[in-house]
């Protein structure tokens, strides 16, 4: 019975854990925390960071759509010049894909959306990013949309109604999740750090 009970216990533990995973409303759709990274830098600070966010039943190997949250702390702290840079890589990529960016002077942010496709697949996939400075001050915080289309599936229309409907979406989503995120993230981090550094001085005496 003992073991039954500790089993049973995990198993509760386990789908606790399940049900905490954080998730991300987008365009009436949720998604659910798949992975998450984030380096360190040389000074001990972190570094670029992402959680990619999926929905029921798909992976960031395997996926429809998909929405994250990055960390660039690193990026200087103008969206603006974030979003043109962005730009500039994917026309560097792909000289056939176009792009579009949209800045709000009010609050600060700026979005970039496109569309663009590997040679010789029959997959493009649609892109649209926010970006806005970071609450602690290190560098920018975005939100990035994601959505793979079969060739043929859309016609120019489809597309661009499309475009339009998730950079409105896009432009009404709050950053707070993704910056709270991060800077919790970084808190931990930071307490870990300190934690290690007291019990390496404690060892030292």
């Amino acid at each position: 019975m003992r073991c039954l009970s500790i089993l049973a216990l995990c198993a509760l533990a386990t789908s606790v854990v399940a049900a905490e995973a954080p998730t991300v409303e987008f365009d009436d759709q949720r998604y659910t925390l798949n992975f998450a990274d984030q380096a360190t830098l040389a000074n001990g600070q972190s570094g670029d960071g992402i959680a990619e966010f999926t929905l029921a039943g798909e992976t960031v190997q395997d996926w429809s759509k998909l929405f994250a949250f990055h960390a660039y702390p690193e990026m200087g702290d103008d969206p603006i010049a974030a979003v043109q840079a962005v730009g500039k890589a994917v026309k560097e990529n792909n000289k056939d894909a176009n792009f579009a960016v949209v800045a709000n002077d009010k609050t600060g942010e700026a979005i970039i959306d496109f569309l663009t496709w590997a040679p010789d697949s029959d997959i493009m996939e649609f892109n649209v990013f926010k970006y806005a400075r970071a609450v602690d001050g290190r560098g920018l915080i975005a939100l990035q949309y994601a959505q793979h289309i079969k060739l043929g599936d859309i016609d120019v229309e489809g597309m661009r109604a499309l475009r339009e409907h998730a950079v409105e979406e896009m432009a009404s989503m709050s950053m707070i999740d993704a910056q709270k995120y991060f800077a919790d993230k970084n808190a931990r981090s930071a307490a870990k750090d300190d934690g290690s550094s007291l019990a390496r001085a404690g060892g030292e005496r």
